[in-house]
């Protein structure tokens, strides 16, 4: 049996003791039971709100599942995924039968990304921020592959399991800190066959002037041949953290091409403190994947944030053409997964009821026309700029 507390860091910086987790050990298969309660002093005080408004309401009931499934997607959440799990593993040593979600969560302590922690039972939470400096930036590109080519852990390599347990996704990364913020730093891979910084730096800028959300964003260059791409952490308040839900805890799906974007809009104006804002947003968002070919979009690139305001829209994330030629987006756009074209993407936005889809997808156009321009300004080798400038050609075109 493990047991844990499961702690809330306010904005403020203040911390709560929100609830507690208790998981059954393990069986010879990897299956396990699980149960959530809120702590009665959670649920006592004025500022309690649901770590999921969908599937954990307040309340003194308990939420039993196996594993960490629905519905308590909300704490898996806290989980960094394939890159941050495989260092977090690494740094505390686990074997492969301590790899169970509750022994990585008890690992992980108070240094996931988002605002939960966990500690064992009446034992505070152990909070402590494990990026590094950022003038370690090549020292921790350098430690990202070695161990991605198999090679021994060395002292930057303890570094890097220190910066680099939390953040999720699959590719190499760390978090980092500045005089100017909190960054995730995100490195090349030895798997890569294009330039996948320059072009996630200029994907970033594109939708900033299509006019999305975007987090602050710059590269890094690391010696003479390298970069690295940072990403401000929207996680992180003035003072403490915000709690972080992805669509994929709120819709509580089971797997990938499962759902579309019409769910995720219908989520938002369930739980959006402001839907007027947060679903245009998210279709423009559509708009923008579709006529990138950004494929990658499932439920986990999605998420929403809780503020004193209530739950919003997350600023866009994780932006790419279709690097890996997937050509079917994880996301469907109506009843297909193949990406609409600009006026099937209007007459979609019109039958949501988006004021104003027409100009959206226009204004999205008119950014990705400067693809070339934009991609070479980031130092985009011009053979991957033609190879996704013709994609983008045949993604914009309206017939």
């Amino acid at each position: 049996m493990i047991q844990l507390d499961v702690w809330l860091t306010h904005p403020d910086g203040s911390r709560t003791h929100a609830g507690e987790l208790a998981c059954t050990d393990a069986d010879a298969h990897g299956r396990y039971h699980s149960a959530f309660r809120y702590t009665p002093g959670y649920l006592a005080s004025a500022s309690a709100f649901a770590l999921d408004p969908a599937a954990l309401p307040l309340s003194a009931q308990e939420f039993q599942t196996t594993q960490l499934s629905p519905p308590l997607l909300a704490l898996e959440d806290a989980l960094p995924d394939a890159w941050g799990r495989r260092l977090l593993v690494l740094r505390h040593g686990l074997q492969r039968g301590q790899q169970a979600e509750p022994i990585l969560l008890r690992a992980m302590g108070g240094g996931s990304l988002g605002a939960l922690g966990f500690a064992l039972p009446g034992q505070p939470l152990q909070a402590y921020d494990g990026s590094a400096d950022s003038v370690a930036l090549t020292e921790l590109a350098d430690a990202a592959a070695r161990l991605e080519a198999g090679e021994a852990i060395d002292a930057s390599s303890r570094m890097l399991l220190a910066a680099g347990c939390s953040p999720g996704g699959a590719r190499p990364k760390a978090l980092v800190h500045d005089a100017d913020g909190h960054w995730i730093a995100k490195f090349s891979s030895r798997r890569d066959d294009c330039d996948m910084v320059g072009l996630e730096a200029a994907s970033l800028e594109l939708a900033r002037r299509a006019g999305l959300i975007v987090p602050r964003f710059k590269t890094a260059r690391l010696g003479e041949n390298r970069r690295a791409l940072l990403v401000e952490r929207f996680d992180r308040s003035a003072h403490g953290r915000r709690h972080m839900l992805s669509f994929r805890a709120l819709l509580q799906a089971s797997g990938d091409y499962v759902l579309g974007y019409a769910d995720l809009i219908a989520a938002l104006r369930r739980h959006s403190a402001a839907p007027e804002i947060d679903v245009p947003q998210l279709y423009r968002q559509m708009v923008f994947n579709a006529l990138l070919g950004n494929t990658d979009d499932h439920l986990k690139n999605f998420w929403i944030l809780h503020d004193d305001a209530g739950w919003r829209l997350s600023p866009a994330f994780d932006l790419l053409p279709d690097t890996a030629r997937l050509i079917e987006h994880v996301l469907r756009f109506d009843l297909e997964p193949a990406a609409p074209k600009p006026a099937q993407l209007t007459a979609l936005g019109r039958k949501w009821g988006i004021s104003g889809a027409a100009a959206m997808c226009d204004a999205v156009r008119a950014a990705l026309a400067e693809f070339a321009q934009v991609a070479a300004d980031y130092g985009v080798p011009h053979t991957d700029i033609d190879r996704f400038a013709t994609d983008l050609a045949r993604r914009n075109q309206d017939l």
